[in-house]
């Protein structure tokens, strides 16, 4: 059967097929097509062009952002030393679930010029050792041109191993010649990664295309794609694999389906592919078992293994990646409130804040220090109404849940500290519940909440990656032994809070009698451990930071003290921060930008910028670094929800940094939500924010 037969089969089929084509190429071997049987059947579904792919508008067209790792065309650098090479834009049929179906088809050929800059690349970096062929379909090349790719490879002596993706076996295995098998053997050690989805797709011509491989020496790896509709069973994927290792095909990799534009209705969620694992588990070999994995935006291929998985709840996973990197993925659930975003025809907002109380007898005077006036998820809310985005403001409370549940919000603002007063980990209560829902929002997940809010960890964290702070001990009844490492004058404070809580001037103390009354005080009074650390007696700074992929950091401010009478100690205490530095202070303590030397502004951007990523923030946070006696900037505090007090004579840090570039209050709330939009792929909303905006911060666009 060709096309036209087909057609003629389905007629019925001609004007959405025609639809989807004007959008991604089609193209379908003759081969699959006459392995199709009926209308919907696992081979129809993964090569007919179907309308549901012209309705996601959830997901990105470059959604591993090979692009942003692309230092010259047709080469992907995202490994320290394994790149893929992209020799074809062609294959013999295109996958509607393809990862580049920006790229496959499309008119713009990959010239022999841009494929022989690719290698020079390559044999320019000593530390790439593999290198993946792929495109496209580098066996629609002709012998000829195939044969030069590897043969310049294998002249390059960094070079130890070339991999070769092709679906040519399944899709046209005709193109499977002897003399193609023996050439490609000739530049050993080559790989062979096939692509078989489905036991349909295993014919006798399949099995002799991969037998001439593999007689050939060549090692076949297949890669399938955990597809809905085609192989999400147990009993369809064991046969699978069982077949294609009957035929010396080891199955490599199963993959959750990338999040790639136009393929939204391809995906199963993340427990289905476990479950299917654990159902095969036990159930075959284990040579018919492939790893699960996820191919994470900035994260690389993970496999899904209990040692890779950190945390999950809801559609939520968190993954550690090969680098030790914490990288996360959402299941569908959570991406159905962007294509209903996309749907209605308005975009709706919640505001989540803590509201300011009334001190109750007993709790210490600071208690509800980090909660805000009305006045400040107001100012938020009329900023947003401002671009036409209806927006409700939630209090925190017990009723919070259920508002969420039955709100239908397309993005929340989470302002808040959390439900429970003083709890260990408040600051992850709202961002789980809105992951329980599948609700995206702003600001940073559970995990790096969860993290940030102990003192302790977020130091713990910092050290690991080699990152300045000062030495701490942590006392959790103010009797433990002082760590003989750390000298005096020290610094005490409350493990689990912001907004200088707990730190009173007395918080600097120079001798161990001091300490242990002050960190007994602590423990008592907010019912948490007491962080000590070595007083660092330098310069005081505020760092703002906005962004995800490209994080900005924003104009320093520096905390000056020189102000403050002899009996009050030189740092943010809560008494300087709440009292001294007020709008009827002559004196402003707050200057930004801060003038410090551009080494020196480097120092602390960098360190700051390593901070962000270690612990994972996301859109926005704020850090204080102060310097030791020899100038090197440590990191004292993270404050993954800065303050955004709207009138500018508050000294709010994260505005007043903003306020630097000639921003408004309007300005920073569309900044902070327009990165948090594109970091859930709701671009179009973000672009139509960022286009109304003239002033909002340019993160390198």
């Amino acid at each position: 059967m060709n096309m036209k037969t087909f057609l003629e089969k389905f007629p019925e089929e001609a004007e959405n097929i025609q639809k989807v084509r004007k959008v991604y190429p089609m193209r379908v071997s003759n081969h699959f097509l006459n392995l199709i049987q009926e209308k919907d059947d696992p081979i129809w579904k993964q090569v007919i062009p179907d309308i549901a792919e012209l309705e996601d508008n959830s997901n990105e067209e470059d959604p591993l952002h090979e692009e942003k790792y692309t230092p010259v065309p047709c080469l992907v650098h995202r490994y320290p030393d394994k790149v893929l090479l992209l020799v074809s834009n062609k294959c013999a049929t295109y996958c509607r679930f393809c990862t580049r179906k920006r790229k496959v088809g499309k008119d713009v050929p990959i010239t022999k010029e841009m494929i022989t800059n690719a290698i020079n690349y390559i044999a320019d970096h000593k530390k790439i050792r593999d290198v993946i062929v792929s495109g496209g379909d580098p066996l629609m090349l002709t012998d000829e041109m195939l044969e030069f790719v590897l043969q310049s490879l294998r002249d390059i002596p960094h070079i130890e191993i070339i991999r070769i993706g092709t679906r040519i076996p399944s899709s046209m295995p005709s193109r499977v010649t002897p003399e193609l098998a023996q050439m490609i053997a000739k530049y050993h050690p080559v790989y062979v990664n096939v692509h078989f989805n489905h036991p349909m797709e295993i014919t006798e011509e399949s099995k002799r295309a991969c037998s001439l491989l593999a007689n050939a020496g060549i090692p076949l790896g297949n890669q399938s794609v955990l597809l809905k509709g085609v192989n999400d069973k147990p009993a369809i994927l064991k046969e699978l694999f069982q077949k294609l290792v009957a035929m010396r095909v080891k199955p490599y990799y199963l993959y959750q389906a990338d999040l790639v534009k136009g393929t939204e209705h391809f995906r199963t969620d993340v427990e289905t592919g476990l479950r299917i694992m654990e159902k095969i588990q036990g159930h075959t070999s284990g040579l018919c078992m492939p790893q699960f994995a996820i191919d994470v935006v900035g994260g690389g291929k993970v496999p899904l293994l209990p040692a890779n998985l950190q945390f999950q709840k809801g559609d939520l996973y968190v993954l550690r990646n090969f680098e030790g990197k914490l990288v996360e993925y959402r299941d569908p659930k959570r991406r159905e409130y962007k294509k209903r975003a996309l749907q209605r025809d308005h975009f709706k907002m919640g505001i989540v804040f803590n509201l300011k109380r009334e001190i109750e007898k007993g709790m210490p005077e600071d208690q509800f220090a980090e909660y805000d006036d009305i006045s400040v998820p107001l100012a938020m809310k009329s900023a947003l109404e401002k671009k036409g985005i209806q927006t409700d403001v939630l209090e925190t409370d017990e009723n919070l849940y259920e508002r969420l549940k039955s709100g239908q919000y397309d993005l929340i603002f989470n302002f808040s500290e959390g439900v429970s007063i003083g709890g260990g980990a408040r600051e992850s209560e709202v961002p789980a519940m809105l992951d329980a829902l599948g609700i995206p929002y702003t600001g940073s997940g559970v995990l790096t909440h969860a993290i940030v809010l102990d003192k302790a960890r977020t130091k713990d964290l910092l050290t690991l990656h080699r990152i300045p702070n000062a030495r701490y001990h942590l006392l959790h009844s103010g009797n433990e032994k002082i760590n003989p490492n750390m000298t005096f004058p020290m610094f005490v404070k409350p493990n689990r809070e912001g907004s200088s809580k707990g730190i009173k001037n007395n918080a600097l103390v120079n001798n161990e009698r001091e300490l242990r009354k002050i960190a007994k005080w602590v423990i008592k009074t907010y019912n948490q451990p007491a962080l000590v650390e070595e007083y660092l007696d330098g310069r005081e700074f505020t760092v703002s930071i906005i962004g995800n992929e490209n994080p900005k950091v924003l104009p320093l401010v520096e905390v000056t003290f020189d102000y403050l009478p002899p009996h009050i100690n030189k740092f943010d205490s809560y008494e300087v921060k709440w009292f001294w530095d007020n709008p009827s202070n002559p004196i402003d303590p707050v200057v930004c930008p801060a003038k410090v030397s551009k080494e020196l502004q480097k120092q602390i951007e960098e360190v700051c910028l390593k901070t962000y990523k270690a612990l994972s923030i996301h859109d926005f946070c704020r850090m204080d670094v102060r310097l030791d006696k020899d100038g090197v900037p440590h990191i004292i505090e993270v404050n993954a929800i800065p303050g955004l007090l709207p009138d500018p004579l508050d000294n709010s840090r994260f505005p007043k940094s903003c306020y630097a570039l000639g921003m408004t209050y309007d300005d920073i709330i569309y900044s902070v939500v327009a990165e948090s939009m594109k970091r859930h792929g709701m671009h179009e909303q973000a672009k139509k924010l960022e286009n109304e905006s003239s002033r909002i911060i340019q993160l390198g666009r």
